[in-house]
């Protein structure tokens, strides 16, 4: 039913309710009344809320299996997440099932949820942070409680920020740091790849290009491993790449979008020197010489494709993440550059590069948020404000 609402509270609006017939008992189903802003909204939400009882997501009245009702969930999300988003939902799927079994869902009560936490906890000998497992857990648990929340169960049984009232402040661990490389060691890893590439076979090009690129963008690894020669782009006076796929190493394929973005969205990283476009013109006629040489295609132009493996190549696979990994690796022990007890791979350009766009005077976080691929909120939380050279200047102004 919609029916535009002329007084009260929602005057205006258009109210949609739904009222199924219950196969087993003939009788009528009732769900709360929601409302919408226009008689277009109205037709799509009575329209979803069809869909989600057809696919059984209404449930009515709570007592459906939590573990079967949020299997169903993640099934309907199937197409609309990454694989990798995905595996991580159905883990969740099976891990809750194994727990909470046959627990309707109007049982499923705080407590319980926190019982849960901890048994998981002790159980599998992990860690509790912010980006541990157990925190995925309870996010998802969350986010399909949210979406009943008023309809089946009054009140979320997930609260936010679950971990900090589920377990105290000694059970949580201090995330390992990312290694933040300073100005000199970049520029000491891009001349020492810049010189390995003068006398490098085509086949020991493709890692060193890659850091060397990521060194200058700090784009994330599986945009990295999906760039495109064709991606090369000339805009307001700078050299860059535009972009607007990634590469999955746990699917083996490109996923046809950018990271919480929608397909056919694109965006230009930051600029590069003539020189590195120079450098990627170069390798491509001498990647094309080796691919028609070993009778090989690259119908998806990547410049990564991995060379280096012979069936990966002729699969249309770029380079692994790994290799690249353990590429910067060498280059770091050969310039002594030491991480200590912080973690290095190539995420650290990633971390580094956006560090020093959130410390950079007149930056506009808006600009820079767009060319990493964030979102403005979560740039100016994770690095706006955070100086790798902090504590050193307190130290200095102290003393002096």
């Amino acid at each position: 039913m919609i029916k535009k609402v002329i007084k009260g509270k929602h005057v205006g609006q258009w109210k949609v309710r739904i009222q199924p017939v219950d196969k087993a008992t003939g009788k009528r189903i009732s769900f709360p009344v929601q409302y919408a802003n226009s008689k277009k909204e109205a037709v799509k939400l009575e329209r979803n809320l069809w869909a989600e009882y057809e696919d059984g997501l209404n449930f009515s009245d709570g007592k459906v299996s939590f573990a079967k009702a949020f299997q169903k969930y993640v099934d309907r999300r199937e197409n609309t997440i990454s694989p990798v988003t995905l595996k991580s939902w159905q883990e969740s799927a099976n891990d809750f099932n194994a727990y909470f079994k046959n627990t309707p869902i109007n049982k499923v009560t705080t407590q319980l949820v926190s019982d849960y936490a901890h048994e998981y906890v002790e159980k599998n000998q992990v860690t509790v942070s912010r980006s541990s497992t157990i925190a995925k857990r309870l996010v998802h648990m969350r986010n399909f409680f949210k979406s009943i929340e008023g309809k089946v169960v009054k009140e979320n049984p997930v609260p936010e920020g679950a971990l900090k009232l589920f377990f105290k402040q000694s059970d949580f661990t201090v995330p390992k740091e990312w290694y933040i490389f300073s100005s000199n060691e970049l520029d000491e890893i891009r001349k020492l790849i810049e010189k390995d590439l003068q006398h490098s076979s085509v086949m020991n090009v493709g890692s060193k290009l890659a850091i060397l690129i990521e060194s200058y963008t700090g784009m994330r690894i599986g945009e990295l491993q999906a760039l495109k020669f064709n991606n090369i782009v000339y805009e307001d006076s700078a050299w860059t790449f535009r972009i607007n796929d990634s590469w999955s190493d746990y699917t083996n394929s490109l996923t046809g979008a950018l990271k919480a973005r929608p397909k056919g969205y694109s965006r230009t990283l930051l600029p590069l020197p003539k020189a590195v476009i120079d450098l990627v013109r170069q390798y491509e006629i001498k990647q094309k010489d080796f691919i028609k040489k070993h009778d090989l295609e690259n119908p998806l132009d990547l410049v990564f494709i991995n060379l280096h493996d012979y069936k990966a190549a002729a699969n249309d696979q770029p380079i692994r993440q790994k290799s690249v990994n353990m590429m910067l690796k060498n280059i770091c022990d050969k310039l002594n550059i030491q991480a200590g007890d912080k973690q290095l791979s190539m995420y650290s350009f990633r971390h580094t590069i956006c560090t020093n766009l959130a410390n950079t005077p007149g930056m506009s976080y808006p600009w820079a948020a767009e060319k990493m691929g964030h979102s403005l909120q979560m740039f100016m939380n994770t690095y706006v404000g955070v100086d790798p050279n902090m504590n050193e200047k307190m130290n200095k102004l102290w003393v002096s």
